[in-house]
């Protein structure tokens, strides 16, 4: 039966086990132009550069093509063509007008993306730019008010968004979404405040998913992000701090130092998915994978700098490796749960603005979202990738209504937590622990 299987299995083309090319894209970075190469399975890519004439080599093994590549922008990549190796190969040829230097990574699949090549091509002349809309008007801050009996919240009742002129009908093609002002939208932590800090995906260099009409994911995310900064500002009690208020890079763990740095009690990271092939639709919301929690204590344990930033009593463990295992396994299986009680939320309230892609929490091992002690979720408010829910990304309109139900799903998590609800209550009425403590000797 063992030779039958393997006659039967020699009988197979090699081509029918590889993977395949199913789509390039080009973006520009700074200094140059940004190719992605979309592969339905990762696989060892090699670059190289030949001369005379100049051309950049990306050799694919085990990898065979999937319809046709799309031209370059014009610029310093003249065209591209392809060709297959022997053994199921895939080599992509780049032609160029003049040399070049370049940088790759191959990125494994995630965040609703498959695996894929990212080849920085540096020098010469970049792919074009967007054409970015009239920068829109910093998002007032709010004004405090006095204090007042904190309300009861009955079951589901919405957020309104603070109110704007109305908005003009959409066109049939999307235009990028306004480039928001530099300056972030931050109000001065009042005691006992909720504090959300908000991650915009993606920026500088790293534009993200590209939508039609080169609307990028950084951009939008941005916009989606101070807007529902300003509304969380509106609410009294809550303080909303952005990792970033304009188009600059930050690192991963630069994005969660911003959550340890203000004591986060909730952190959201905005992002907008993507496909290669298709039109997928709706949006989801993730949180940390039991791998990713995980793999990321093992890393806080051999890091002998992140001691100082441990949750409370970890640092107390001293070098007792075992035991500072246990207290940080303890800390961020309970922020998990709390994330996912999050998530859940966040989903409950977005069905009413937009359709779901999945119905259910996803949880995957994003680094964003790997702080053991703050409650982290990442929001694919929709995907980029297709031309009806790109328009929705670019309308501002939708991102108020997407950022009025994330305000929404944050109060109606709150109000679960009881930490957290009686930080919101006290901050509403202003009084505070200390305040409370006077109150109960007198």
């Amino acid at each position: 039966m063992k030779k039958l299987l393997m006659g039967l299995l020699a009988l197979v083309p090699l081509a029918s086990w590889a993977g395949e090319l199913r789509g390039l894209s080009y973006a520009p970075v700074a200094g140059g132009t940004r190719l992605v190469l979309e592969l339905s399975a990762p696989t060892a890519a090699k670059v190289f550069s030949l001369k005379a004439p100049d051309r950049l080599v990306v050799d694919l093994p085990a990898t065979t093509l999937r319809g046709g590549l799309k031209a370059p922008p014009a610029g310093t990549l003249r065209g591209v063509r392809s060709g297959p190796q022997a053994g199921g190969g895939l080599r992509v040829v780049f032609d160029l007008a003049a040399p070049v230097q370049w940088r790759h990574a191959t990125l494994p699949a995630g965040g609703g993306r498959g695996a894929r090549v990212q080849i920085d091509v540096l020098g010469g002349q970049a792919a074009p730019a967007p054409v970015q809309a009239r920068a829109a008007q910093k998002a007032p801050v709010a004004v405090a008010k006095p204090a007042i009996k904190p309300p009861v919240l009955a079951a589901r009742v919405p957020v309104a968004p603070p109110k704007e002129a109305p908005v003009a009908a959409r066109s049939a093609a999307p235009a990028p979404a306004p480039q928001p002002a530099a300056a972030p939208v931050l109000r001065a932590k009042s005691a006992g405040a909720v504090t959300v800090v908000i991650d915009a995906g993606h920026g500088g260099h790293d534009v993200g998913a590209v939508g039609p009409n080169r609307l990028y994911e950084k951009t939008v995310t941005l916009a989606i992000a101070r807007e529902l900064a300003a509304q969380i500002n509106a609410q009294r009690g809550m303080r909303a701090v952005l990792t970033r208020g304009d188009d600059r890079f930050l690192e991963l763990r630069d994005r969660t130092a911003v959550a340890h740095k203000h004591k986060a009690d909730l952190f959201l990271s905005i992002h907008a998915d993507a496909v290669a092939k298709g039109r997928a639709r709706g949006s989801s919301v993730y949180a940390l994978s039991e791998h990713g929690a995980t793999s990321e204590a093992a890393r806080l344990l051999a890091a002998r700098e992140n001691a100082a930033g441990m949750p409370a009593g970890l640092a107390v463990a001293g070098q007792d490796r075992v035991l500072r295992s246990v207290l940080l396994d303890l800390s961020q299986n309970a922020t998990t749960e709390s994330s996912l009680r999050l998530a859940e939320r966040l989903l409950d309230r977005m069905a009413d603005v937009n359709k779901l892609h999945r119905s259910d929490v996803q949880q995957a091992g994003f680094m964003v979202l790997k702080s053991p002690q703050v409650p982290s979720v990442l929001v694919e408010t929709a995907f980029i990738s297709t031309p009806e829910e790109a328009r929705k990304l670019a309308d501002p309109a939708f991102r108020r209504r997407m950022a009025g139900a994330l305000v929404a799903g944050i109060r109606d998590y709150l109000q679960t937590e009881p930490r957290l609800r009686q930080a919101l209550a006290e901050a509403q009425t202003g009084r505070t622990p200390a305040l409370r403590a006077a109150d109960d000797g007198s």
